[in-house]
């Protein structure tokens, strides 16, 4: 397993930039953020620039109109019509296949939420069904695909995500874990994961890729699990290796403090990490909570206000 002290952190940020474009190329936000927090803290004595992504790089020059054009009504979650363009596509590209299809999945859980208000009338069984049948067809798409070998890391997260609606738990785990062997540092595809382990030994049990964001992963799931010693120790291996003002990381430690009842050091880092991300609204309930046990009213009060300030809708 890569040892985290002896990581080139040169390195580590250009394979960070790199996930970055990648899942926001696709349209996978959360894993686009993810990457840029962890690359951000990295201050590297070596020059990055020319690790940038250029869009003369993309391998669906193709396909780029296309691309374009469908990519921006999914930004504008206008899902349906980014799949009536995406269609026409040839999909010689695998960016453009696993738009196509994401978009679709999007469509489909849009159309499911609206759905919900109908699920207790005479029409609720029909429009479930429906739901279901489009998952269904999602799902065969996608095995004809993987059987052939022709799935992507991407493509396979969205396999599992699939699967995982529909129940088939041990299909998923397996596919997942083929998509963060295919890309590890797409962050999406081990949340995804995290939900399918339910203790240690499960977790021990994997066969996870030899790369260094595992470490991030064990230690969120020994958080999850309440083994937070454990936990705690790999994200100071982390914080002294030169990711000391990753928020996300920061984050994750006093959530493991709060998971262990360690409030005053849990409000120690949160307040650290409010001075470093102050219009943060990730993980804020979470600190809200601890400072209404702790019975803190006045830090309490200014942090309701705030985050009013920040996002009144929130």
């Amino acid at each position: 397993m890569a040892d985290i002290s002896s990581l080139d952190l040169s390195q580590v940020k250009r394979e960070l930039i790199q996930a970055n474009w990648d899942c926001s190329i696709r349209g996978l936000i959360h894993g686009a953020t993810r990457a840029a927090e962890l690359a951000y803290c990295l201050k590297t004595t070596k020059d990055t620039d020319g690790d940038i992504p250029k869009i003369s790089q993309l391998d669906f020059q193709q396909e780029h109109d296309v691309y374009m054009l469908a990519k921006s009504y999914f930004d504008l979650k206008e899902y349906l019509r980014a799949v009536h363009f995406l269609k026409q596509s040839e999909f010689t590209s695998s960016v453009t296949y696993f738009l196509y299809m994401y978009a679709r999945y999007l469509a489909d859980e849009k159309r499911r939420s609206y759905n919900m208000t109908d699920s207790f009338t005479s029409m609720g069984a029909s429009v479930i069904n429906d739901d279901l049948a489009r998952i269904k067809v999602l799902k065969t798409e996608l095995s004809t695909k993987h059987r052939k070998k022709e799935l992507d890391g991407f493509c396979l997260y969205l396999y599992g995500v699939v699967l995982k609606k529909l129940d088939l738990l041990k299909e998923a785990t397996n596919v997942l874990l083929e998509a963060v062997h295919q890309e590890p540092l797409h962050w999406g595809a081990w949340q995804e994961l995290n939900t399918l382990i339910p203790d240690k030994e499960t977790l021990l049990s994997l066969s996870l890729p030899n790369h260094w964001i595992k470490h991030l992963f064990l230690a969120h799931m020994y958080s999850e699990l309440q083994h937070t010693d454990e936990a705690l120790k790999i994200y100071q291996k982390f914080v002294d290796n030169g990711f000391a003002n990753c928020t996300y990381i920061q984050a994750q430690i006093a959530i493991a403090h709060d998971n262990s009842r360690s409030f005053d050091q849990a409000v120690e880092v949160f307040m650290k990490l409010r001075d470093i991300d102050p219009y943060r609204l990730e993980n804020m309930d979470i600190f809200s909570n601890i400072l209404f046990v702790k019975e803190n009213r006045m830090e309490l009060a200014y942090l309701a206000h705030n985050v009013c300030e920040i996002d009144k809708y929130i």
